[in-house]
């Protein structure tokens, strides 16, 4: 017989998938709230209208999910149930935006703040230690555990919105990491934190069918803040209830979409001189789908668009497994961990320049043939 942990899983797995194909078969029905007509906007890469209201699909199989762990006598249901409801105004303030566009970004960030805040309350769900000397002293007062708690969860739930660009990049982002994070879980026989990650991964990759590759329906803002506050209410968890786990491991295994977002903000505010809420198309998914489009100078590639994103997405979750590699083989050296963030940090600067420089040299090259 199958255990009932297994069947729970799969039921998730099912039940966003369908929910998934329903939104899709219906979306004439709801196209009009639903659908992302622009195609014009500044980060607007798909070329026909798509629902975007996977969060929905996503929402569902989590609270379905929970229902089913009451069902099956897990003893951690109240608490997975509670992760759920306080993720809520994080959700319904992406989904509100998906349907009416009139959600402003600070409006967003402030809602998952509050996510954050109710986790705390709810669940005692703060970062107390930093593995970091100097800053250990400092979260170790509740005040400023509480503000640094609720300022990494908002961030982290945001980050996982800027990268939600590419199909399946940001959803298959997150199922890598909640992986990495349910193997230190379950390293440190905390079954909490493995239930959560578990769900979060069955719930995400039954979104994935229909979304990656061809991109037949989109995480929307309120599916990838519910992803983002998932994963860092998971990543605090861990730490809070594990102390013998470094922040540095945690971190190196959520580099990327961490570092994705303090170097769009770098580049926005100091070098673009502009505002780091303003949306581009300049994050690395783009560049990198930008050079895989442009790198023949005889002409733009000719594959499908849905292969490009493939392989965009394809490659940043190599980077993100190997991120996961070193985070659970060096778990208690903060020392190593921490130059592992500082080496990804190198990397993606170094792999996001040369990008760019090869773009200009393509650039240049195809306008001096046409000449």
């Amino acid at each position: 017989m199958w255990h009932p942990g297994v069947l729970v899983l799969l039921a998730v797995f099912a039940t966003a998938l369908l929910v998934c194909l329903g939104l899709i078969a219906t979306q004439r029905w709801h196209g009009k709230l639903t659908l992302d007509h622009d195609l014009e906007g500044i980060q607007k890469i798909h070329r026909r209208p798509v629902p975007r209201i996977g969060g929905v699909a996503l929402f569902i199989a989590l609270l379905l999910g929970g229902g089913a762990c009451w069902l099956t006598d897990n003893p951690r249901t109240n608490q997975i149930l509670t992760v759920l409801a306080c993720g809520i105004p994080a959700f319904l303030a992406g989904l509100i935006e998906d349907l009416t566009k009139k959600v402003g970004v600070r409006t967003r960030l402030y809602a998952s703040f509050a996510s954050a805040a109710l986790a705390i309350w709810l669940l005692n769900a703060s970062l107390t230690h930093l593995d970091t000397p100097g800053l250990n002293s400092l979260v170790a007062l509740a005040p400023l555990s509480v503000l640094f708690t609720c300022f990494a969860v908002g961030g982290l739930t945001n980050a996982i919105n800027i990268i939600d660009g590419i199909n399946g990049l940001a959803a298959g982002s997150v199922v890598l990491i909640l992986a990495g994070l349910g193997a230190m879980a379950w390293m440190h026989q905390d079954l909490l934190v493995l239930d959560l990650c578990l769900l979060g991964m069955a719930a995400l990759s039954g979104f994935m069918l229909l979304n990656f590759p061809s991109g037949r329906i989109f995480l929307g803002d309120g599916g990838a803040y519910l992803s983002g506050f998932w994963l860092a209410e998971c990543a605090v968890l861990l730490l809070a209830r594990n102390p013998a786990v470094s922040t540095w491991a945690v971190l190196l295994a959520c580099v990327y979409p961490v570092w994705e977002t303090v170097f769009s903000m770098f580049r926005r505010q100091v070098i673009s001189r502009a505002s780091s809420g303003e949306p581009d198309q300049v994050h690395l998914h783009h560049v990198l789908l930008t050079w895989l489009r442009t790198h023949r100078i005889r002409g733009a590639d000719t594959r499908p668009s849905w292969k490009s994103h493939g392989l965009v997405s394809m490659a940043i979750w190599i980077m993100v497994v190997a991120c996961q590699i070193p985070a659970l083989g060096l778990a208690d050296n903060s020392a190593l961990l921490a130059c592992g963030v500082a080496a990804f940090a190198g990397i993606y600067c170094w792999i996001y320049q040369s990008l760019n420089s090869n773009a200009d040299h393509e650039t240049e090259s195809i306008n001096i043939a046409k000449i």
